[in-house]
């Protein structure tokens, strides 16, 4: 996919009003700012992830594709780097997934009963991930404002120094509010505490 680009035309734009840009006039020097400032972080973050670069960038690519098409359907109800670090990473998983179900193939050749034997862990580990993911989102809406768009932001990939640049803050500020939003998951969420932070530190 290619973009009508100018450099610089809309460099002090903000992200919102860009994006807006994209949804009501299908501007497309609007759309290829937001691929300018965030495709290659993105590409990092997913490189990361998957250890493959080419894959990486189809993945981003992708995720770009899919924004432009479905420009007019798709509202950001939360800051553009939120909504993108979170698409990507559910494509990210989804790769893993498709990994998982290549191996398992494999696998079943060899050994049905291993299979069987993953496929039943497959379902508790599901059902134990959805009671943690309930209790999580219900924790994470009790958060105070600023800590919980910092905690979003971290957890969707970006560095601190990058998200005290975005919301204007002292890195030592965001590493505070990130402390202080685990501690307080920690809390809300009990005995599945030991899981989150697992699942955060993954």
């Amino acid at each position: 996919m290619e973009y009508k680009y100018r450099y610089g035309a809309f460099s002090k734009t903000g992200d919102s009003t860009l994006w807006q840009m994209v949804r009501e006039d299908d501007n497309q020097e609007a759309f290829a700012e937001l691929h300018r400032r965030y495709a290659e972080r993105l590409h990092a973050q997913a490189c990361l992830k998957l250890g493959n670069s080419i894959l990486a960038e189809d993945l981003v690519q992708d995720l770009f594709v899919s924004l432009w098409v479905h420009r007019q359907d798709i509202r950001i109800e939360k800051s553009l780097p939120i909504y993108l670090f979170a698409a990507l990473k559910n494509r990210i998983i989804s790769q893993h997934r498709k990994e998982m179900y290549r191996k398992a193939s494999s696998i079943e050749e060899l050994n049905p009963e291993i299979l069987i034997r993953q496929s039943a862990n497959l379902v508790d580990d599901w059902i134990l991930f959805e009671e943690v993911q309930k209790k999580y989102n219900t924790a994470l809406e009790m958060l105070p404002e600023k800590s919980k768009a910092v905690f979003e932001l971290s957890r969707s990939g970006l560095p601190n120094k990058e998200i005290a640049q975005l919301l204007g803050l002292a890195e030592k500020t965001v590493e505070f509010h990130i402390t202080k939003s685990i501690r307080i998951l920690k809390v809300k969420m009990g005995e599945l505490s030991t899981i989150l932070i697992a699942l955060l530190m993954g």
